[in-house]
């Protein structure tokens, strides 16, 4: 009698990477899975959550497309390691960014979305504008998987709103993003969320999330929150308190079944964002210290009463070398275009995308030679072109603030 051997059927690509070690083996994430379920890595200050983000996007950029969502700026250097294309994100408009998402599906290209230099506002609706692309995307582009990791992800879907003001971004943010959870698995997108504290994350963002990697936490009501997470009782909660950098406990469909404690194993690029070490105070005496801070050139150029004390070309030589010249020029066209009215600080800010530290150093630098009448700094501060300023403007009758 012949023995015929079966054929076997060829095994399914296998689709996971390596991401540390635990007690009995190698932790691995399998894309495939992670695509269906997503992932919440989860961990306070320094417990190496933004190192394990990056460890992910450096094993997985060979299978798959990925965008990478930035709002502290830390990612560039592993943007070009993996040929990611970086966009900042303060040079385009929204619509803008919603376009470059799409054409990234279409495309497959990986991309790199740097935050920085945005008010939370901004950053919120310029993010959200992003992940708008990505959803919407052509049927036809689904097939082209992308793994989206977001940094910081409580600042992009917050919990609550920092204000009343503060309240229609966060709602933005949070049903974009909650959308992208919800709706990517069948569009091909694998969000990969990092936050510091579950707290500050919305909940209806981190129900989406099946897989997670909880690190250190100190907070008791991130700890509950965490252990609810795992499955933990009350009695292993304070387990998360004693983690060190690095260490995290793994759970879900994409890593274990159940709660696994493992440690991240080193990246191949070095996170920018990494505490810096102590560093002592320079050794100098106080006339060598302001000859540094040129104390005296401050005291000349910083007097922000209703009149620089200089006069002259000295006046216009502080104002252009000062840092806050470009912002304060930008809000002298600003209120130029609406004078004789005026505009409050928070206005200006929002309008011309500055902080609140900005725009109130660049009212300052104004106010100090008699371009505005201004207000002291304030929740309530208002600003508009000095009067014999409007009065060149406009032949209407004015009069000062």
């Amino acid at each position: 009698m012949t023995c015929v051997t079966p054929i076997r059927a060829p095994e399914a690509a296998d689709n996971r990477v390596p991401l540390g070690h635990h007690s009995t083996g190698t932790l691995s994430l399998d894309l495939d899975r992670l695509l269906a379920g997503r992932l919440l890595i989860q961990g306070s200050s320094g417990a190496g959550k933004s190192r394990t983000l990056r460890r992910i996007i450096e094993e997985a950029f060979d299978y798959t497309t990925l965008a990478i969502v930035d709002p502290e700026g830390e990612f560039e250097n592993l943007a070009r390691h993996i040929g990611a294309t970086t966009i900042r994100a303060v040079e385009l408009t929204a619509d803008g960014l919603t376009a470059a998402a799409t054409r990234s599906r279409r495309h497959r290209l990986s991309m790199h979305i740097d935050l920085t230099d945005l008010d939370p506002d901004q950053r919120i609706i310029k993010a959200a504008a992003f992940f708008a692309g990505l959803v919407g995307a052509p049927r036809e582009d689904w097939a082209h998987t992308m793994l989206v990791c977001i940094d910081e992800g409580h600042l992009l879907a917050p919990h609550v709103a920092g204000s009343a003001l503060d309240a229609d971004a966060r709602r933005l943010g949070v049903a974009t993003l909650t959308d992208l959870c919800a709706r990517g698995r069948k569009r091909g997108l694998a969000p990969v969320i990092a936050t510091q504290r579950l707290a500050k994350l919305s909940t209806s963002v981190v129900s989406e999330l099946q897989n997670v990697l909880v690190g250190l936490n100190v907070f008791d009501r991130d700890i509950a929150r965490a252990a609810d997470l795992l499955g933990f009782p009350a009695r292993d909660a304070d387990l998360l308190r004693n983690l060190a950098p690095g260490d995290f406990f793994a759970m879900g469909p994409a890593l274990s079944a159940t709660p696994v404690l493992a440690h991240i194993d080193p990246t191949i690029t070095e996170h920018l964002g990494k505490t810096p070490e102590l560093r002592a105070a320079a050794s100098v005496d106080a006339d060598e210290a302001a000859k540094l801070l040129d104390l005296a050139g401050l005291a000349e150029v910083a007097d922000h009463g209703p009149a620089i004390a200089l006069k002259g070309t000295r006046a216009l030589d502080a104002f252009l070398l000062d840092p806050a010249a470009t912002d304060a020029a930008a809000i002298m066209d600003a209120l130029k275009r609406i004078s004789p009215n005026a505009s409050t600080a928070r206005d200006l800010a929002r309008h011309l995308s500055l902080d609140a530290e900005r725009t109130d150093r660049a009212l300052n630098l104004l106010s100090a030679i008699a371009a505005v009448d201004t207000m002291p700094k304030g929740d309530d501060r208002i600003g508009r072109l000095h009067a014999r300023l409007r009065a060149r403007l406009s032949d209407v009758a004015v009069v000062s603030l």
